[in-house]
């Protein structure tokens, strides 16, 4: 069989099946053009997840190794490891004006009075042992339509919490989905964590660096969260699309 008619036979498959289905049988073949980070109590139930509307403008993924190099009297000694090394991932982009419907995880009903939806946007607003606190917090407007504004919020939520505590006083656990790469980690925000920075040039909407430190695969998790959640994101994936195309429309309707 010919390059040509391999190549054919490809592309009607994809079309068939979709472009997340292929991801899930060969992930790397297929790439999925997405991101989503997700936010789970020490038992791995949701608290905040967000599937970005809006791709990042660029994605570095430092890969380091753990390598010695050291000169002695007999030569050149190399020492190395074969346990998994953190990586460091930094994030750019914006999520725009326009309003984007995100379709994603809800909160657990044991994560729900962590997260967003019960206005919980920052560390804060948890107290010492992550319960909620007896102060009154804003509503969100919507868990699944959000302004570009509103979705910087929302990460900007994720990454503050990601520091907190369940009720167990356990810690918190952030996941990062990097579909484009095709891998999935349980990560720690660095102290660089997150910054966000507006300007004319980008016509006043809010710009984030997002760094991150990956701890350790999805498949290697101490949940073993594995293809569950991978085949959730997706499934989420695989329209995500044609609902920012929806949230779009609606903004323009709306005029904002």
């Amino acid at each position: 069989m010919d390059t040509r008619t391999l190549t054919r036979g490809y592309k009607e498959q994809v079309q068939r099946l979709g472009q997340s289905f292929m991801h899930t049988l060969y992930p790397n073949d297929f790439e999925v053009y997405m991101m989503a980070l997700e936010l789970t109590n020490s038992s791995g139930k949701t608290i905040d997840y967000l599937s970005f509307p809006v791709m990042p403008d660029s994605i570095q993924k430092t890969e380091l190794k753990r390598t010695s190099i050291k000169q002695t009297s007999a030569g050149v000694t190399v020492l190395t490891s074969t346990s998994f090394t953190p990586e460091e991932i930094v994030i750019k982009g914006n999520f725009g004006r326009a309003f984007k419907i995100n379709l994603g995880k809800s909160a657990d009903v044991t994560g729900v009075a962590f997260s967003t939806t019960a206005g919980k946007y920052s560390l804060h607003d948890l107290n010492e042992r992550g319960k909620v606190t007896l102060s009154m917090n804003t509503p969100a407007f919507s868990a699944g339509i959000k302004t570009g504004y509103g979705a910087t919020k929302v990460l900007q939520a994720i990454i503050s919490k990601s520091s907190g505590v369940d009720s167990d006083g356990l810690p918190f656990r952030l996941y990062l989905y990097n579909m484009a790469l095709g891998e999935s980690y349980l990560v720690a925000v660095p102290p660089s964590g997150l910054q966000l920075n507006m300007s004319s040039d980008k016509n006043m909407v809010w710009e984030y660096t997002l760094n991150l430190t990956t701890i350790a695969p999805l498949s290697m998790s101490f949940l073993s969260k594995g293809k569950t959640s991978l085949m959730g994101v997706l499934g989420i994936s695989a329209v995500q699309g044609a609902l920012n195309k929806l949230g779009s429309n609606i903004s323009n309707t709306l005029r904002f």
